[in-house]
C-alpha cells in the first residue's frame, strides 16, 4: 500500500449514517462534503447520537462560544446599569448639595436678612406679616376697627362727611407676592361693605389710583411710605371708584382733599 496515499472512508460508517456511495476522498473533506450538501444540523445531530460514539468526535467550540459571548453581554449590561445607577445617584447627591446652598444663600438674603428688616420697619406704623392662602400679605389689624366716614371724589372736587359710618374697617391685606399693585393685591376685611371694596366683610379692594404701584421689597422705607398711602387710601372712601354710592346723609367739606403720589 502506498503510504503517502490518505486512507479510504470507512464504508460502514455512511452505512450508519444512511449515507451510499461513499467517496474515497480523505475523511475529513468528505464526510464536510456530506454534512454541508445533505444534512442539516439537526439531521446531523439526530444520526449521530444514534451511531457508534466511540468513533464519532463532536467538538462544541463555537456554540460554547456563542453562549460565553451571550454571558457576557448580560454581565456587561448588569455592570452598565449598576454604574449608570452610581453615577445618577451622585449626580443627584451633587445636585441636592448644591440646591441646598443656594436655597440658603437666599433665605438669608431675601427671607432672612431684607425680610427681617422689612419686618422691623413697618411694625412700627403697625404692620405685620402674615401667610394666608398661598399668599405673603402685610397686614394692618385695627383694634377698635376703624369707622369709615369720610368720602372724597376728586372727580366732583368734594369731600364729603357722613352723619354715620358706612362701614368698620378691621383689616388691610397687602399681598407682597406681587410685584405691583393690581387686581387682587389689597383684600379688606370689614364689618358691613366698604365702598372701594367688591365683597361684604372680606373682599378684594378696587385699588383706584394706587394701581401699578410698584411694591419695593428692596427698600423696607419706600415700602412703608406705599403701606401708609394705602391705609390713607381705605380708612375713607374713593367716590370716584366705588362699588356703590352710600345711601347716608352727608355734609360737604373743603378741608380735606384724597390724592395718593404718583
Amino acid at each position: 500500500m502506498d503510504e503517502n496515499k490518505s486512507p479510504g472512508l470507512d464504508q460502514k460508517f455512511f452505512r450508519r449514517l444512511g449515507v451510499e456511495n461513499a467517496t474515497t476522498e480523505p475523511p475529513e473533506v468528505d464526510l464536510k462534503n456530506v454534512i454541508t450538501k445533505e444534512l442539516k444540523l439537526k439531521d446531523l445531530n439526530d444520526r449521530l447520537s444514534k451511531a457508534r460514539q466511540e468513533k464519532v468526535r463532536i467538538r462544541e467550540v463555537v456554540l460554547e462560544t456563542e453562549l460565553d459571548f451571550v454571558s457576557s453581554l448580560k454581565q456587561l449590561k448588569t455592570v452598565f446599569k449598576e454604574e449608570l445607577k452610581t453615577a445618577i445617584d451622585r449626580t443627584n447627591d451633587l445636585y441636592q448639595n448644591e440646591l441646598c446652598k443656594l436655597q440658603s444663600i437666599y433665605r438669608s438674603e431675601v427671607i432672612g436678612d431684607r425680610l427681617m428688616d422689612i419686618v422691623k420697619t413697618v411694625s412700627s406704623a403697625g404692620w405685620c406679616l402674615l401667610m394666608k392662602n398661598q399668599s405673603v400679605n402685610l397686614c394692618k389689624f385695627y383694634n377698635p376697627p376703624h369707622r369709615v366716614c369720610i368720602g372724597i371724589s376728586e372727580n366732583m372736587g368734594e369731600v364729603r362727611e357722613y352723619t354715620t359710618s358706612v362701614c368698620e374697617l378691621k383689616a388691610i391685606y397687602v399681598n407682597i407676592l406681587h410685584t405691583e399693585i393690581t387686581s387682587g393685591t389689597i383684600h379688606l376685611s370689614t364689618v358691613d361693605q366698604h365702598p372701594n371694596c367688591d365683597e361684604k366683610n372680606f373682599g378684594v379692594a378696587c385699588t383706584g389710583s394706587l394701581d401699578g404701584r410698584p411694591i419695593p421689597l428692596d427698600n423696607a422705607d419706600n415700602l412703608l411710605v406705599l403701606l401708609g398711602e394705602i391705609s390713607t387710601t381705605y380708612e375713607r372712601i374713593h367716590l370716584d371708584s366705588t362699588y356703590f354710592d352710600p345711601n347716608i346723609n352727608y355734609a360737604l367739606r373743603k378741608d380735606l382733599l384724597w390724592k395718593t403720589t404718583a
